[in-house]
């Protein structure tokens, strides 16, 4: 069954026993502020056991879905699986759990985008006991009612331009954005100031996401010796090895999509106006480099191949900042080629 957000919270209240959801979709921020909300606002007062499913644990063991499931707790009343990075491989294990439907158990299904052909949408759009909630990139409408949220519940009073700026700025990811708003409030707390377009401007610009841009910047231009540097430091800095590794994805993804577009046509100038957030006037030139000299067929393939060290981070926690590093120095090796002149 398909469902959409504001569904949850009564589909959770109103059902005690079996509950199997598919949370999926290219919004990784919004997927995980959903089952964020799940287990702090609709299980906080249900002790429950919280048990973790990767689809690589459950090649190496078909039979882990089924006996967490069955498997009786002594010391929680309730029980939540969570499974991510499945493939359509795996249906059948999922599917044999769903048809048992083991009572006081809620399973989420974490996946990235997946098409209407996939065997996890098939499954849980069909069944009536199975929910299917589709989290899109924020669009205008909804980045508008998450800034509206923000401003209500921090008691913060912003203007036309300030709000204007966040629309054009914040990540069409929820968990991104949301963590922007986080610092505004945190900023003004407690404070009688009233902000003002330039402060949100410098406290949004801040040295990690900077250096997060530069190091972009110099992996796509060949420059290892930089670009090991900039890494080197943000992890220094306690930033996540994903976070790092999905700045790098974001910047490729935002190249592919204006290589798209030119190819279809479109002047570079034109291109870029299809991008949210807006490319930002100091980052043009070397963006522009950058799609000039970089191939689709390049960008895409080390698209897939920094999404596949995101799901070996994941799996890997211990090794993720040696996964990390590894696999951008190795698209930043190849950028040499294209900037040798």
């Amino acid at each position: 069954m398909i469902i959409k957000d504001f569904q949850i919270e009564k589909i959770v209240k109103c059902n005690s026993g079996f509950l199997p959801f598919l949370i999926y979709g290219p919004n990784e921020g919004l997927i995980r502020d959903h089952i964020k909300k799940i287990k702090s606002d609709y299980l906080n007062d249900i002790d429950f056991e919280e048990i973790s499913i990767t689809g690589k644990s459950l090649d190496l063991n078909p039979d882990i879905l089924e006996t967490s499931a069955s498997s009786i707790s002594m010391f929680n009343s309730y029980k939540l699986i969570i499974l991510e990075t499945l493939k359509d491989k795996n249906v059948s294990e999922l599917e044999s759990v769903i048809h048992s439907a083991p009572t006081q158990t809620m399973l989420i299904v974490k996946a990235d985008n997946l098409k209407k052909t996939s065997k996890l949408r098939k499954l849980f759009e069909s069944y009536s006991q199975c929910y299917a909630l589709a989290c899109y990139e924020d669009d205008a409408k909804s980045m508008m009612r998450l800034i509206d949220n923000f401003v209500k519940k921090n008691n913060i009073s912003i203007d036309r331009d300030i709000k204007n700026y966040l629309l054009q700025t914040l990540s069409t990811d929820r968990m991104i954005s949301f963590n922007e708003l986080q610092k505004i409030g945190l900023f003004y707390a407690d404070t009688n100031t009233t902000p003002n377009l330039e402060e949100i401007k410098n406290l949004l610009n801040d040295t990690s996401s900077n250096n997060l841009q530069k190091m972009n910047e110099s992996v796509m231009y060949g420059n290892t010796i930089k670009s090991s540097n900039i890494i080197s430091k943000l992890l220094s800095e306690g930033n996540n090895p994903i976070s790092i590794l999905r700045s790098l994805i974001n910047y490729l993804k935002r190249l592919q999509k204006v290589k798209v577009e030119m190819k279809k046509g479109s002047t570079f100038d034109a291109a870029i106006k299809s991008l949210r957030p807006p490319l930002f006037w100091k980052d043009k030139d070397n963006f522009q480099q950058h799609c000039a000299r970089w191939p689709l067929n390049k960008i895409e393939r080390n698209l897939s191949q920094l999404l596949e060290a995101e799901i070996d981070c994941k799996i890997n926690s211990k090794l993720s900042s040696i996964l990390c590093e590894r696999s951008i120095l190795t698209i930043c090796h190849e950028g040499k080629q294209y900037f040798q002149n």
